[in-house]
């Protein structure tokens, strides 16, 4: 079911498992899991495009997020920069980022040497809701993101309308990634499904036996909530719980989000009535 906020929507969205093969059928016509990921690059390198092209200058620093959506703003930076013969600093947000920004041949900042507030951020999301709140960490580099984000003027989110929900939960089914210490991580799991109610999950590696560990040496757990909450309050209480680190709840962050259509069109999202996301 399409939510009622999405209805204007050229491409309408709705998801069914046919023959073991995941199809996502749209007014238009229906993809196999090859082409819904193709059309999904497209939609976010369209957004990626059109996002750096507004909010690009020279002289700039800027925070570089993490993830698959960041490749093509990264490339399309690079390829600016060279047009124009401008030059950037960009501070990354992990160690992806920071190869990303390598292989480009662009300048890398550390964040404790900037004297200034960076002049603008860009990131991708997981989910973003209809206040423009977000889920982020789903990559597990949610504590430099919002370190970095919340150290830029302005946070400017890329993403395809697949990431676009009415609410919290409605596309983003994995929960709220949590950074964690350690040796706390079976408490806070503790505390968090004692008081807010879901499953607490210890986020388990692929690639290796054990769980996650972030580029800080912490854990992921992933808070699967089983009720809308007030979310803004919700974070504040989540930081008072003794080892953990940080969430991956992003409350009136963005300034703009960029959302890139499997038709071929970007919508640019502002925050309701216009304000700029409160820092």
């Amino acid at each position: 079911t399409v939510a009622p906020f999405l209805s204007k929507s050229k491409v309408q969205i709705s998801v069914a498992f046919t023959t073991g093969q995941f199809k996502m059928t749209t007014t238009n016509s229906s993809y196999t899991n090859g082409e819904l990921a193709s059309r999904k690059d497209s939609a976010r390198r369209l957004a990626a495009n059109m996002a750096v092209d507004e909010n690009l200058q020279n002289c700039q620093t800027i925070g570089i997020g993490s993830g698959r959506t960041m490749v093509f703003v990264v490339e399309r930076i690079a390829e600016l920069l060279k047009q124009k013969s401008w030059s950037v600093k960009c501070v990354p947000t992990s160690y992806q980022a920071k190869q990303l920004i390598r292989e480009h041949g662009m300048p890398l900042a550390e964040l404790e040497y900037c004297t200034a507030p960076l002049d603008w951020a860009v990131d991708g999301a997981d989910e973003v809701d209809a206040n423009l709140a977000l889920i982020k960490g789903g990559g597990g580099c949610l504590l430099q993101e919002k370190i970095v984000d919340t150290a830029a003027n302005s946070l400017v989110i890329v993403c395809d309308e697949a990431k676009i929900s009415r609410q919290f939960g409605e596309r983003w089914r994995a929960g709220v990634p949590i950074e964690v210490v350690p040796m706390a991580w079976a408490l806070v799991k503790r505390q968090i499904e004692t008081r807010f109610g879901g499953r607490a999950v210890l986020r388990e590696s692929a690639g290796k036996m054990g769980p996650v560990v972030t580029d800080n040496g912490n854990f992921l757990i992933d808070w699967q909530f089983d009720a809308q909450q007030k979310w803004e309050q919700v974070d504040r209480e989540l930081h008072m719980m003794p080892g953990l680190v940080e969430t991956g709840l992003f409350i009136g962050k963005a300034s703009a989000v960029y959302v890139g259509k499997f038709d071929g069109g970007v919508e640019k999202l502002l925050p309701p009535d216009g304000d700029a996301a409160g820092k």
